[in-house]
């Protein structure tokens, strides 16, 4: 039985009476609008919006902006402050390396890169990683990489990806050229196709086993063997979302083998996107007088049917030097409607257009895009079974969910029934459930009907336990490192669902009264700390 320092609790449900032989169904609704932060993002692991951070290695410092940012995590930590409000929970992190050209990376190289992922487990946050040496296109850089310079480097960096695994959502396949986007190299490097191959092919063996590579287009994917361990392994990111087609898309909107491909592969991996920058963009040369807005309803569309995990919150948000708003501004004035959503087949959550009294809530574009990126779990109903004649308090327990979500959850989240007692001891009771399965519908069903997954298992307890018992549902990160961060930001995941009613019950016998007010896990990630709520589901931080 495990202790836990702070409690932060997903509790499932306030049980009725129950006896041996009864089965007991709690129901749950949606969130409204107008429920406590109900409008608020919720902050979960490993999806929504990210930043973008670029780490000069050798330096030590911000590679844009050194002398405003000297250390390490200056930016980092001055970017968080500024996104505070939207729920951001990865960060798209550069790493540097053109200080090592022609050698060996060194240990104070990799003391630079401990210092920055230790403060991402500090703040509860995780890195879409891309390794990089060259600043600037067209090959004005004064050196850049040979192959085997970016060979040495990823044969020293695969141990230490892998030992630090827990805080990399995914790597994307930098190394050649302008800010690792394979083009403009100093060397001319992706002018052969056999080259790009095989730099690929070495970013995936670099990669730990149970983690992806991303690419900008699939055309570089589709440069492996389909039969290959490289080519399961890649997915997406896309660095030109602008959902109209353009002469710099990749070739990459609807309609085009290239998004098609992105449509059925992406189901099964993260994909990671942004926008242009605003100042590219809104420039009116690049489009009408007013400037190129890039429509939020039909940007939504697209991170939907290609199964967007995450999206960069810094492209045309809250640049500066702008004659007017961005595109993520605008977002925030579009509404978006219950009936559009479902015209076009997207996921619409139970409760999301309603307030308490039944009436319609507005939403906007940006509020839909950054509420149903990656996972959105949705309680729907917990039955329990008291089993008769036993030795023993046993109740079996089936959760049904739906995931709201543009995808699926990634990596190892195991999922445990809780019982917590009022010492706040904790037992556990490890389930059969596979998060990576909690697909929001069928890939490739064009009908796109949620699907409703069940956790089912079974809580044990002696007859002669005695007193207050909380039951929970948590669903950590496999880490072993997540648990230490106590009162930082959370890494495990929040769930919607409220209880129909406000009314308190209770289980009979010894087997306890559930308590139901705790505080909340995201105070540190949004405007309004520290608020009590009330049946709304959360988890266990262990430490």
């Amino acid at each position: 039985m495990r202790k836990f320092n702070l409690t932060i609790l997903f509790l499932l449900a306030l049980l009725p009476v129950l006896f041996a032989g009864q089965t007991t169904r709690i129901p749950y609704r949606g969130i409204y609008a107008d429920d406590p932060n109900g409008t608020a993002g919720i902050y979960n692991p490993e999806r929504g919006f990210r930043l973008e951070i670029a780490v000069d290695i050798a330096k030590k410092c911000d590679v844009w902006k050194p002398q405003e940012y000297p250390g390490i995590t200056d930016y980092l930590e001055s970017e968080i402050n500024k996104y505070a409000c939207d729920s951001v929970s990865l960060v798209q992190t550069y790493f540097y390396l053109h200080g090592y050209i022609g050698r060996q990376l060194p240990p104070e190289a990799f003391a630079t890169m401990d210092v920055y992922f230790n403060k991402l487990r500090q703040l509860g946050k995780k890195a879409l990683l891309r390794f990089a040496y060259e600043t600037e296109p067209m090959g004005t850089v004064s050196s850049g990489p040979t192959m085997e310079d970016m060979f040495r480097h990823m044969k020293q960096l695969k141990p230490y990806l892998e030992k630090n695994k827990d805080v990399i959502l995914a790597l994307q396949a930098g190394f050649i050229g302008a800010w690792g986007e394979w083009h403009s190299s100093k060397h001319n490097i992706e002018s052969s196709d056999a080259n790009k191959r095989i730099i690929l092919e070495k970013i995936c063996r670099m990669t730990p086993q149970d983690r992806v590579v991303q690419v900008r287009v699939p055309d570089y994917k589709n440069l492996l063997p389909k039969d290959s361990e490289a080519y399961r392994k890649t997915s997406f990111h896309d660095d030109f979302i602008v959902v109209d087609p353009h002469r710099w898309d990749g070739n990459m909107h609807e309609g085009t083998p290239n998004f098609d491909q992105i449509v059925e592969e992406g189901a099964f991996m993260p994909v990671d996107g942004e926008l242009p920058w605003g100042t590219w963009s809104m420039n009116k040369e690049n489009g009408d007088a007013n400037g190129w807005i890039i429509d939020g309803k039909k940007t939504a569309r697209q991170l939907f049917l290609e199964h967007y995990t995450s999206l960069s919150v810094i492209h045309n948000y809250k640049e500066r030097g702008a004659p007017d708003k961005y595109s993520m501004m605008y977002w925030k004035e579009t509404p978006i409607s219950e009936e559009y959503l479902k015209e076009k087949h997207m996921p619409v959550s139970d409760g999301y257009f309603r307030k308490h009294d039944g009436s319609a809530a507005q939403r906007n574009a940006f509020e839909y895009v950054r509420d149903h990126l990656g996972y959105r779990l949705e309680l729907q109903e917990l039955q329990i079974d008291t089993l008769k004649h036993t030795d023993n308090h046993i109740l079996n327990l089936s959760l049904t969910l739906i995931n709201r979500g543009f995808s699926t959850l990634f990596n190892e989240h195991p999922v445990y029934f809780v019982l917590v007692d009022e010492h706040n001891q904790v037992k556990e009771f490890l389930t059969n459930a596979d998060t990576n399965s909690f697909q929001p519908y069928r890939p490739g069903d064009k009908t796109y009907t949620p699907l409703i997954h069940t956790i089912k298992g079974q809580v044990t307890l002696p007859k002669t336990a005695n007193g207050t018992y909380k039951l929970g549902l948590w669903i950590p990160d496999s880490s072993n490192t997540f648990p230490a961060l106590l009162s930082a930001a959370p890494t495990e995941i929040f769930l919607g669902g409220f209880r129909p009613t406000d009314v308190m019950e209770s289980i009979s016998s010894p087997l306890c009264k559930c308590l139901y007010h705790q505080q909340s896990p995201f105070h540190q990630q949004q405007p309004h700390p520290n608020y009590l709520i009330k049946e709304r589901i959360y988890l266990l931080r262990s430490g």
